[in-house]
């Protein structure tokens, strides 16, 4: 996601020190006024160099996609003779991953049953060069004691400093087999912050939470292997993730 100056408040402020009768004001507004205009060209060579990056970052994307398709292979093969039949190579593989790693800590237990049934992961990152990406996650049939559809996806579209969700998956659970109704009951005790992955799956302003899909991109989709294994280094948690401290506080 770029993320731009409000040049408009800028214009707005030189703007305004111009009706100044103040003679020191007037004095330096012409260093002002050209001081703005180099600024402005820094800004338009900051820009292009962003779209030099994520059009560099696409096409290194493009690259990779081979190499994540054999990835996969490694977790859960699709062997096709005349029917489909699915060779589950590393059971919980995803699961595992997306548990280990220490944003998402306090998903709720509930969660469980349902995350070991989770078979692929799929990113589409960078699909334009705001950085916009989608996330799609599919469950094996044993799923459907729980959910359907299997196949949950959730797309996020940036554009500026405004960030939309374009598409998401409407999660439809069997009686009593919800997640988020069990993270939504925990959370009226004050002190839990339990929540389920699932409720990421929204297209309401997503606050106060993890972010699921910023944490696959920029971390757990690079090194899945290394968080199945739990082998990853931890100095510090990120303070956007770190709400119980903050709470304790």
């Amino acid at each position: 996601m770029k993320r731009t100056l409000d040049e408009g408040n800028s214009a707005a402020n030189i703007n305004q020190m111009s009706q100044s009768q103040k003679p020191e004001t007037q004095a330096v507004l012409p260093y002002i006024h050209e001081f703005d205009e180099v600024q402005k060209q820094l800004l338009d060579i900051d820009e292009e160099c962003a779209n030099r990056q994520i059009e560099i970052q696409r096409e290194y994307d493009r690259k990779k996609q081979p190499h994540f398709k054999r990835r996969q292979a490694c977790v859960i093969y699709d062997l096709f003779n005349g029917v489909q039949e699915i060779i589950n190579k590393i059971p919980g593989f995803w699961a595992r991953a997306i548990l280990h790693h220490p944003a998402l800590s306090y998903l709720t237990t509930a969660d469980m049953p349902v995350l070991e049934l989770l078979e692929k992961v799929e990113l589409d990152d960078n699909i334009d060069n705001n950085g916009s990406y989608k996330v799609t996650l599919t469950f094996g049939e044993g799923a459907r004691e729980y959910m359907e559809p299997l196949v949950l996806t959730k797309h996020v579209r940036f554009s500026d400093n405004k960030e939309d969700v374009v598409e998401c998956t409407e999660i439809h659970w069997r009686p009593g087999m919800n997640p988020i109704d069990v993270a939504i009951k925990a959370r009226s005790d004050e002190r839990c912050i339990d929540w389920s992955l699932f409720e990421w799956f929204t297209k309401d302003e997503w606050i106060n939470r993890p972010d699921f899909g910023e944490i696959l991109r920029r971390e757990l989709w690079h090194a899945p292997l290394a968080y199945y294994l739990d082998t990853v280094s931890v100095d510090f948690v990120d303070d956007e993730y770190d709400m119980l401290e903050e709470d304790d506080d």
